[in-house]
């Protein structure tokens, strides 16, 4: 008898890769599955090419939970109609154009290659947002794992109101953004996977 490897798909958020700390976590987390964790290319690639290219990991590997953080955590909410297991959004966007020009007004000037991606992916993120994120009917079980003082988004409240048919709502303090406290959600992501 063959026994195929269970897999966890991890979504990095802007400016970092699939090799990210959290990505690491997860892995040490749940030594016992295949961790799945492509680097993805915001700046590069249209919002479509990168729904498409984790529509293709879904549906080749077949993961037994997504998992996104900031906008990874828009993406893995994208993928919640293709989806219909759980899929845990860490600190996740929302608003993903309002989000683009905060982060452009914040951004330091030195900065070119976050500088570059708003006036080339606005509009096309307007777009993917009508067309994708706001049709999301959700298959999955959604979890979220969000900071009570997320310096970049700021209230998660109104992401709740979007999405009232959750599962599962983890608040934590002193994280911030960054979700400092990530190990703490094992216990949770655990019992989502049984």
């Amino acid at each position: 008898m063959r026994y195929s490897i269970m897999k966890l798909l991890y979504i990095h958020g802007y400016g970092t890769t699939g090799q990210a700390y959290k990505a690491q976590l997860l892995q040490s987390m749940f030594p016992s599955y295949e961790l799945l964790a492509p680097t993805v290319d915001y700046a590069a690639q249209t919002p479509f090419q990168i729904f498409q290219k984790l529509r293709d990991i879904i549906t080749q590997q077949q993961p037994a939970l997504i998992m996104g953080s900031s906008l990874g955590g828009y993406y893995a909410l994208c993928c919640a109609g293709l989806f219909g297991g759980p899929i845990w959004c860490i600190n996740p966007v929302r608003d993903i154009v309002g989000t683009l020009c905060f982060l452009e007004q914040h951004i330091p000037p030195e900065d070119k290659t976050i500088k570059q991606l708003f006036p080339l992916r606005m509009e096309e993120y307007q777009v993917f947002d009508r067309t994708v994120f706001q049709q999301i009917t959700a298959q999955g079980k959604l979890y979220f794992a969000l900071s009570t003082d997320d310096e970049t988004l700021g209230d998660h409240r109104p992401l709740l109101n979007l999405f009232p048919n959750y599962e599962q709502v983890v608040w934590k303090d002193d994280c911030g953004h960054r979700f400092l406290r990530f190990e703490e959600l094992k216990e949770s992501i655990a019992a989502s996977l049984d």
